[in-house]
This record gives structure tokens, C-alpha cells and sequence, in this order.
């Protein structure tokens, strides 16, 4: 049964006592785990060291002050009488606890069905799941995301595989190989090569020359040589990759990381998926690209790109509180879920992947959201 993580912050030392032994030897605890905090630096030490929330009961004033760091997790404000916090979601904190419990799942069904599981996953062929990561604008930190998604993917103990069809792919940088121009073995060039040829065993070809990323926990292959190369990829070939890789019977999950931009491939790739998360920031200019995005592919491509809408939702990276209304303002779609900012990766220089436990706490949150697999993983290394 999957597990859920709730935390709990109350200055009242023997509130969180009771709550927490009540919780545990209920039939709540069967569903919940629960981690009980008197002050909110321990509360944000305890995402800092990886692990994951996923509902954050709080009093009022602690809640104010963990929101600015833990913005991502959805919270509930313990409240002594109703409406006084605001549009906060509210609920009596001191009540009898089988009807406070009673309401915390209430209220956690219902942020489940507005997250995550707001699109719903697409049913897809055999094979692995493909979920994509897609933006109309560049430098909203899509690779990033794509990259540690896989990693959460990986460390949850599913085989996964880091498709990248960006014209100018520079994971090589995370990943700590060879430009794609430099490497010494087969990649997607080869690989679209084979494609075009009509060669058959595709999917044995891609087993054959994958490379597994020890660290990251993930099989990826290396990217075009050059932009000719992936610029004749065309819808058809496209797919086809998806599939030889989806299809080969040695995925859980692919994890597509697109090129900006809408056109016939993207759509083709976009169609085939089982769910595309599509990344805006608080830029107004990133923004107002992504309703560009929608409106133009709802003119271009109509139910097709209707049904593309039924199973995508929308990410705000690099979130922080005054920009969340930015985001949701004009993008065409509300975003579903926000990842936090990371100041440590505003300073112009190249963050390591994985170095940050809050962004990857909130990334493996929206994997188990997306996926179906809620249950906290603790202890990452």
C-alpha cells in the first residue's frame, strides 16, 4: 500500500506527541507516515537532508514561515477558528482527531485531483511509459528537470531510459561525457541513420549501444553529432526512436527531453506520449510564449492537439511566492505544480545534478504524483 509522508509543525510539543502516537496506531497510519516539528528550521533541515512531503499541516505562524523555502508542498493551516487565515485551506487543529484525520485526507484527495493527477495519464501502447518535457521558450530549465526526473525514476528502482532530441543538447554537461560531435560511439546520429535505412531491429540496436549512468541511475544514448543530423528528424523518424526505445522490452520509463518550439515532430513525439509536463517560469515573456504555444496548436492541429492537452500538465519551475501569480497568468493552462527556486543556481555557473535535496525532494514528489507512486522515498544518498 502506498504510504504517504505528512509533517506536522505546532510550537505545542505535546499536541505533536499525541497527534503523531495517534496517527500511528490508527488506521490513517496505514496510509501515513507522519514527521512532527516544533520549529521550522527543523522542519526545513528535514527536506534539505532529501526527504519528501506530501501534505504540511501547520499553526498559522510556522506555516508563514515555511511557505517561502517549502512552496512546493501542499499545506493545510491549523487554525483555532475558521477563516482566519485567509484562502489558505483551513482546519480546526484542535478537534477530535479521527474528524481532523478525516479532513486531512478530504483536503489531500482533493490536492491530488487539482496536481498531478489533474490530466490524467494517457493509455498508451506496450512498453514502457514516455513522459515528455516540453517548454515553447528555452532556458526554463527543461533539461534540468528532464534529467533529475529520470534520476527519480532510476533511484525508485525503475529501468529507465534519458531520450534527448533538443537541436542543441548540452546534457553532456551534466552528464559528464564528451560533447555529442566528440563521442567515440554510436548516437542518435547512427540511430536515425538506422531509422531511415528501414533497418528493423531498432529496438535490439538501442540495447546494444546504450551507455548507463552509474550516478544518475538512468540509460541514455549520446546526442546528434551536429544540427543537420537533428534537423532532419522529421515526425515519422521521431516516433519511430520513441518507440524503438519504449518498445524494446528493457524500459519502465522514457523520459523524452523535447526541443522548444511546436511543430509536426513535436506533435508526433507530444501524441505518442503517455504525459508531457510542459515548463513555464515566472518570466511574463516565457509565459506569454507558452499561451502563444497553446493557442497555436489548438489552430494548427485542433483535436489532435485537443487530445495532446488531455494528458499534459503544466510545471512552474524555479518557483518563489510573488512569482506564482506571474506564472498563472496568461500561459493558457494553470500550472499544476510548482518546483522551487534554487538560489544556488542564479549564480551563472553550472550546478551539479542532484545538489540540491529541496529540488530534488520536489521533482521525486511529482514523479510519484505523475506516475501514480506517492509514496515518499527517504534517505536519498
Amino acid at each position: 500500500m502506498i504510504r504517504y509522508q505528512l509533517a506536522v509543525a505546532s510550537r505545542d510539543k505535546e499536541y505533536t506527541r499525541r497527534l503523531a502516537e495517534y496517527i500511528r496506531g490508527s488506521a490513517f497510519g496505514e496510509q501515513w507516515q507522519v514527521a512532527a516539528f516544533t520549529h521550522p528550521n527543523a522542519c526545513k533541515q528535514y527536506v534539505k537532508q532529501g526527504y519528501t512531503i506530501d501534505l504540511l499541516a501547520a499553526e498559522p505562524e510556522l506555516l508563514r514561515e515555511l511557505q517561502p523555502e517549502l512552496s512546493h508542498v501542499p499545506s493545510v493551516a491549523l487554525v483555532d477558528k475558521l477563516g482566519e487565515n485567509g484562502s489558505q485551506a483551513e482546519l480546526l487543529q484542535f478537534q477530535p482527531l479521527p474528524l481532523l484525520l478525516k479532513g486531512l485526507s478530504e483536503l489531500f484527495g482533493k490536492l491530488q485531483a487539482s496536481s498531478g493527477e489533474l490530466a490524467g495519464m494517457k493509455a498508451g501502447a506496450l512498453g514502457a511509459k514516455v513522459a515528455t518535457i516540453h517548454s515553447a521558450s528555452g532556458g526554463v530549465g527543461k533539461t534540468t528537470l528532464a534529467l533529475h526526473m529520470a534520476s527519480a525514476a532510476g533511484t525508485r528502482g525503475k529501468k529507465v531510459f534519458y531520450l534527448n532530441l533538443e537541436r542543441w543538447n548540452t546534457s553532456y554537461l551534466w552528464l559528464e561525457t564528451k560533447p555529442d560531435a566528440e563521442s567515440a560511439g554510436d548516437g542518435m546520429s547512427e540511430l536515425l541513420y538506422e531509422v531511415k535505412n528501414g533497418t528493423k531491429s531498432l529496438g535490439q540496436w538501442v540495447a546494444e549501444r546504450r551507455t548507463y549512468h552509474a550516478r544518475l541511475k538512468f540509460d541514455y544514448l549520446a546526442g546528434f553529432r551536429n544540427a543537420e543530423d537533428r534537423l532532419s528528424l522529421n515526425a515519422e523518424d521521431a516516433v519511430a526512436i520513441v518507440d524503438a526505445v519504449a518498445g524494446n522490452g528493457q524500459y519502465d520509463i522514457v523520459i523524452v527531453d523535447m526541443d522548444e518550439g511546436l511543430g509536426d515532430m513535436h506533435v508526433a513525439v507530444l501524441n505518442r506520449a503517455n504525459l508531457n509536463f510542459w515548463v513555464v517560469t515566472h518570466d511574463p515573456p516565457a509565459a506569454a510564449k507558452q499561451s502563444m504555444l497553446l493557442r497555436y496548436g489548438l489552430d494548427r492541429w485542433g483535436e489532435v492537439f485537443q487530445a495532446i492537452q488531455s494528458h499534459s500538465i503544466t510545471i512552474g519551475n524555479r518557483s518563489n511566492e510573488s512569482g506564482r501569480k506571474a506564472m498563472n497568468r496568461g500561459n493558457g493552462m494553470p500550472v499544476a505544480v510548482h518546483l522551487p527556486e534554487v538560489k544556488e543556481w542564479t549564480r551563472g555557473e553550472l550546478h551539479p545534478i542532484l545538489s540540491s535535496p529541496v529540488y530534488r525532494a520536489a521533482v521525486d514528489r511529482l514523479f510519484g504524483l505523475a506516475f501514480g507512486e506517492s509514496e515518499a522515498l527517504h534517505g536519498v544518498g
